[in-house]
């Protein structure tokens, strides 16, 4: 029986004499710092305190899937004002700093992920045991929900590891992995496996106990760097001034949280740290209910519903055995990504030479997984040998998916699928970016075919769509999702129609933004205006990430630059200036991002743009009738980028390709719609409908037909008003 017990934990004596206090919430899959468990905690140090001989507390999580997460965002979304969440932060900071009071040394004994509240739980600690397994990492990632590390994480953090540093982690959400955290002074010992584990518990033990409790009043001085600019009030100045300035020129328009965690941070270094505390408790206060918090917890939880099949889908099978067509860029990635999931893959290319070239291709592709770190050599090894490349169709009719992703080609497509018809019973997907997946359901069993929309870079980006035509079966979508998710990727079901729902907004998206580049405005400053609003990249950003090649395509999904492709939405393209600037640029070999010279000249896509297709661009367009300031122009300019993706977001919706939420969420995560705002269709309901419409109006008016309101938008609008 255990010496004490609480719902949320228990305290249990160790054969050495020290105590373990076991972390096990109940009907959770991973442990989070809820009312229950701060209130536990603090009945467990309280004692603790009554006890006078307590050698040394083990804090360790009674879960396989990790230490201790974030606090729960259940009971966070469902605060109703600021007092409350004020009430919360001094909460957890009287529990913590209960925790860092007590009269025993403490050890944190660390494994999976760990978390916000989490680490500054860790951080109220004496020492910390890492234990380096594949996912274990350490981070402060509130600023990803618009928050700051509220229970004295911004006081504590700068105390262990250091200024700079504890200000990287604050600030991006930045993971710390075992190694990393070590030589930063966050862990005091890392552990490789169980007997390793074992050891470093035993020396940290034996250290605790003989060293005692740490003082943690002062920034460590670690480096050369520390001493210099930390361990001296100039030299802080300097830090703060220069983080600040750039927090003020990267963080988008209303998103507060970052200025928010500087201050508490600085609040708590200059002044005291009850001064750093207070600051944390009453940031959360008018953090915790802006619209950038409630938007992006939004956010977290219609992804956290995305991973979880739908109740109809029931149980679906789970896809074994992968095929591909084709190994080029995506193919490969794909026949990659499935591999490392634990599934064998077949591929299938045209000849031996591309046979070859395929190989080398995933050579390259594992061989840079262990370089940056990814996974070891010997499972790299292991999943290349899951993939075999050949010219035939063997052991196609093995498989439980067949992926085509060969080049955009409709012919090709089709033949592809009917000779597969035939061959194998496996559901089949297409990678298609250009065509309807109902244009290729000419097959034995259409019910079977679909599309997964991956996003280039593979490896990178979250999303996938999963289309579906009108005669997909249900099982066959679930299986996908399945599939997706078991990747290691977010699944989000969408209807079939040009462009599915992440081109069908982006290229009118990008189209809009080369006209206002025909109008003279600079291509850096369209660009640090759609980074202002919180898009990750500016939209000729994008096109040089792309390449000019794929935003082609992407273009030429809803006819916007002529290319053969699926039919066009009406009324979508006015001028055909982006067709001629797109054009042009290709004959005159610009490529983007991989080939060095697009609407960029720089690797980094930041500062050095072409003056040449600046002149092009201007060259086919007209600029607007008289000489409106810079900053009104500019104004305008962001209205309509932003007002464009808007309306098309509703168009999916009208179309019935998904609903807003779906749109929203994967609009945020297949085009980086700045998350803080919550998605499009979200935006138009903060902002309202009535001024959207009315803006969308004035701009058709003026502009033409491509910003006139879909009905979309204006139903939603009745449907607001009638809530």
């Amino acid at each position: 029986m255990a010496a004490f017990d609480a719902s949320t934990l228990t305290i249990d004596p160790e054969p050495d004499g020290s105590l373990v206090l076991k972390i096990d919430l109940p009907g959770r899959s991973l442990n989070v710092v809820s009312r229950q468990f701060l209130d536990d905690l603090d009945a467990a140090l309280a004692w603790l305190q009554r006890r006078s001989r307590v050698p040394v507390l083990v804090i360790r999580s009674g879960k396989k899937t990790g230490f201790l997460a974030g606090a729960d965002l259940r009971e966070l979304a469902g605060l109703r004002d600021a007092s409350e969440a004020v009430a919360v932060s001094r909460r957890g900071q009287e529990v913590f700093n209960r925790l860092a009071a007590l009269h025993a040394p403490t050890i944190a004994a660390i494994h999976g992920p760990c978390l916000g509240g989490g680490l500054e739980l860790a951080l109220a600690c004496d020492y910390r045991l890492v234990f380096d397994r594949p996912d274990t990492y350490l981070a402060l990632p509130e600023i990803e929900l618009g928050l700051l590390p509220a229970w004295g994480g911004t006081m504590r953090l700068p105390r262990v590891v250091g200024l700079e540093r504890a200000l990287q982690v604050i600030l991006t959400g930045k993971r710390l992995l075992p190694r990393e955290a070590l030589a930063w002074g966050l862990a005091d010992a890392v552990a490789d496996d169980e007997p390793s584990l074992r050891d470093q518990m035993a020396r940290l033990l034996v250290r605790a106990t003989m060293a005692g409790k740490r003082d943690r009043t002062t920034l460590p001085i670690r480096t050369w760097r520390q001493r210099f600019l930390e361990g001296n009030w100039l030299g802080r100045k300097i830090v703060f001034q220069g983080i600040e300035r750039m927090v003020r020129a990267k963080t988008p328009d209303d998103l507060p949280a970052p200025l928010e965690a500087l201050e508490a941070v600085r609040a708590g270094v200059t002044e005291s740290a009850s001064a750093g505390l207070r600051r944390e408790t009453e940031a959360a206060g008018r953090l915790a209910l802006s619209p950038a918090c409630r938007n992006l917890v939004g956010l977290f939880f219609q992804r956290e519903t995305a991973k979880k099949l739908s109740p109809i889908l029931g149980e679906p099978r789970p896809i074994e055995k992968v095929a591909v067509i084709g190994a080029g860029f995506m193919g490969a990635a794909i026949a990659q990504l499935a591999a490392l999931a634990g599934r064998e893959v077949l591929i299938k290319e045209r000849d031996e030479q591309a046979v070859a070239a395929g190989n080398a291709r995933l050579d390259a592709l594992f061989a840079k997984l262990v370089e940056r770190g990814k996974t070891t050599p010997g499972r790299s090894a292991r999943c290349r040998e899951a993939i075999r490349l050949s010219t035939t169709y063997h052991d196609f009719n093995t498989a439980d998916l067949v992926i085509e992703a060969v080049a955009e080609e409709l012919p090709l497509k089709r033949t592809i699928f009917a000779e597969l018809s035939g061959k194998t019973k496996a559901i089949l997907a297409t990678t298609t970016i250009s065509y309807t997946i109902a244009s290729l359901c000419d097959v034995e069993d259409p019910g079977r075919v679909a599309g997964l929309h991956f996003f280039h870079p593979v490896h990178k980006t979250p999303l996938v769509e999963v289309v579906r035509h009108a005669s997909t079966t249900a099982e066959t979508v679930g299986r996908l999702m399945r599939f997706v998710f078991d990747l290691g990727k977010t699944p989000v079901a969408v209807g079939d129609g040009p462009g599915f729902i992440v081109n069908a907004v982006l290229a009118p998206y990008l189209e809009e933004a080369v006209l206002l580049l025909s109008e003279g405005l600079p291509i850096t400053q369209i660009d640090r205006l759609m980074r202002r609003f919180g898009m990750p990249l500016g939209p000729f950003q994008m096109i040089d990430q792309m390449g000019l090649d794929e935003a082609a395509q992407v273009f030429g999904t809803l006819g916007l630059t002529g290319q053969s492709g699926a039919s066009p939405l009406p009324s979508e393209s006015q001028t055909g200036i982006a067709a001629q600037v797109f054009a042009r640029m290709r004959e005159a070999g610009e490529g983007g991002k991989k080939t060095g010279r697009s609407f960029y000249l720089d690797a980094q896509l930041t500062n050095k743009a072409d003056a040449e297709t600046q002149s092009l661009a201007a060259s086919l367009g007209t600029p607007p009738p008289g000489r409106l300031p810079l900053a009104v122009r500019l104004a305008e300019a962001r209205e309509r980028l932003v007002l464009r993706m808007v309306n098309e977001a509703a168009r999916r919706v009208d179309n019935g390709q998904a609903d807003a939420d779906t749109v929203d969420l994967v609009l945020v995560l297949g085009i980086g719609w700045a998350p803080h705002r919550g998605g499009p269709l979200r935006y138009a309901d903060q902002r309202g409908l009535v001024e959207v419409t009315q803006a969308l109006t004035a701009l058709a008016e003026r502009l033409g037909p491509r910003f006139a309101p879909v009905e979309g938008l204006t139903r939603r609008e009745r449907f607001r008003a009638d809530e």
